[in-house]
């Protein structure tokens, strides 16, 4: 028979309760896993405490006893009782059946499970927490599946937008998950008896769309047999692509405006779908040709699309990849960047103007306050494109791009403006007379 959302919350649950009481008594040997999961560390944490709290919803243990998000516990089962209701009227299979295998599959990995987070949960004994994962792994599955298919009737999450969008924010928080194999392992158990032609990684990856910083590109997985850990992990391994680890720390000593007035060119990068698609290309034409503005060396760098949520999503993103290094600091290497290219609105202008950084944030300021703060406290390890970072440093460092550089700086000082005037004209007039020497020596 079909479940009834109201009707059967409370007796479901009870069902689960009894089901577990009894996966108490048998024997399980689950496999270990390494801590994904852990709270984000004060050093980032006291920078921007809301950034890393969820606000409408709590996943995993980490927020469970948080009240601000206690109303959507029972949207949580209603949702998990719609994922079993969708079974009983797809297939002939029996619904207390699968509930049954789902709630043993849960308390066999318990042990997995609590290996995945950096805290011990002592308060949550073994049954409450596969309660947990059974109810929020059930609620993901579904709120995934609404969104690929949307229903015909009302929904208490998609008919309200700000709500749908908090939660996607909500989801990609680091104190906010749960691992990724109890969502494979429902996933097979449920949704895979009424749609076989999808994947899981398709629904987490179409859901999370909207939420991409890159500006029209796709979340593409490179590698899909490398272990994601969680939600949070599956979205930021999307951001690698193929580039190799070149190692090192670069050092940039120039912002994206004296870059600009040395002769480099912002471009956009459109041949990639990653962070790390930078390319420094040099013209072959003569340094003080490129500096007076005939011929220009372009720096690409990826379309940054930037909402209000990207700011909470980068520092989420930057404390995954600094807790767990192995993780590969995709985000990391491309915010040092854009923290060395914005000193002040200018640069943001620049940037925006050659279609490198288009933002919602309203002023210009937002911007660069968002990148002048988002280093703050992080500890960079390898980082990639250092090769791109080394070419542009070298051609900065040449005699016409520095000049030019210098009288930029000298320039920004309002008491030194008419010196630099004279200084910009006596370096044209050697600059004439030395080609003129050349040509006729």
């Amino acid at each position: 028979m079909p479940i009834e959302d109201g009707e059967h919350i409370r007796d479901v649950h009870e069902s689960i309760i009894l089901l577990l009481e009894g996966e108490t008594q048998r024997p399980h040997h689950p496999l270990q896993s390494k801590s994904t999961i852990c709270r984000v560390p004060g050093t980032l944490r006291d920078l921007n405490p809301t950034a890393y709290a969820p606000q409408i919803i709590s996943i995993g243990p980490l927020h469970r006893e948080d009240l601000r998000l206690k109303a959507m516990e029972e949207h949580k089962v209603t949702y998990m009782l719609k994922l079993f209701q969708r079974i009983d009227e797809s297939t002939d299979m029996n619904v207390e059946h699968i509930l049954r295998k789902c709630v043993q599959a849960m308390f066999g990995l318990v042990t997995r499970t609590r290996a995945c987070y950096a805290e011990s949960f002592k308060s949550y004994d073994d049954s409450r927490l596969a309660e947990m994962m059974l109810i929020d792994g059930c609620f993901i599955l579904e709120l995934l599946y609404r969104f690929q298919y949307p229903p015909a009737e009302g929904d208490p999450i998609f008919d309200n937008i700000l709500v749908a969008h908090g939660i996607k924010n909500d989801l990609l928080l680091l104190e906010n998950q749960i691992p990724f194999f109890v969502l494979e392992i429902l996933f097979r158990l449920t949704v895979k008896h009424f749609l076989n032609n999808t994947s899981l990684t398709d629904l987490v990856l179409n859901f999370l769309k909207d939420m991409n910083i890159i500006k029209d590109s796709k979340l593409i997985l490179t590698n899909e047999t490398m272990d994601h850990g969680h939600i949070l992990g599956l979205f930021q391994s999307c951001y690698g692509g193929n580039h190799p680890l070149t190692g090192g720390i670069p050092t940039i000593s120039y912002s994206a405006t004296e870059i600009d007035v040395a002769g480099v060119k912002f471009k956009a990068q459109t041949d990639g779908d990653s962070l790390l698609a930078v390319e420094f290309k040099k013209s072959s034409f003569l340094p003080w040709l490129i500096t007076c503005g005939f011929i220009s060396t372009n720096f690409k760098l990826p379309v940054l699309c930037i909402m209000d949520s990207t700011p909470s999503l980068l520092r989420n993103l930057i404390a995954y990849e600094q807790c767990y290094p192995w993780s590969r600091q995709y985000v990391t290497s491309f915010a040092f960047l854009m923290y060395k290219l914005i000193d002040n609105n200018n640069d943001v202008k620049l940037l925006g103007g050659s279609k490198i950084i288009q933002h919602h944030l309203g002023a210009s300021e937002d911007v660069t306050n968002l990148f002048n703060n988002i280093c703050n406290g992080v500890v960079p390890g390898n980082i990639y494109y250092t090769e791109e970072w080394t070419k542009l440093n070298e051609y900065c460092h040449g005699y016409w791009p520095s000049m030019w550089i210098w009288l930029r700086r000298l320039y920004r000082s309002t008491k030194w403006k008419t010196i630099t005037v004279i200084a910009a004209m006596l370096i044209f007039l050697m600059t004439l007379f030395e080609i003129i020497h050349h040509y006729n020596g």
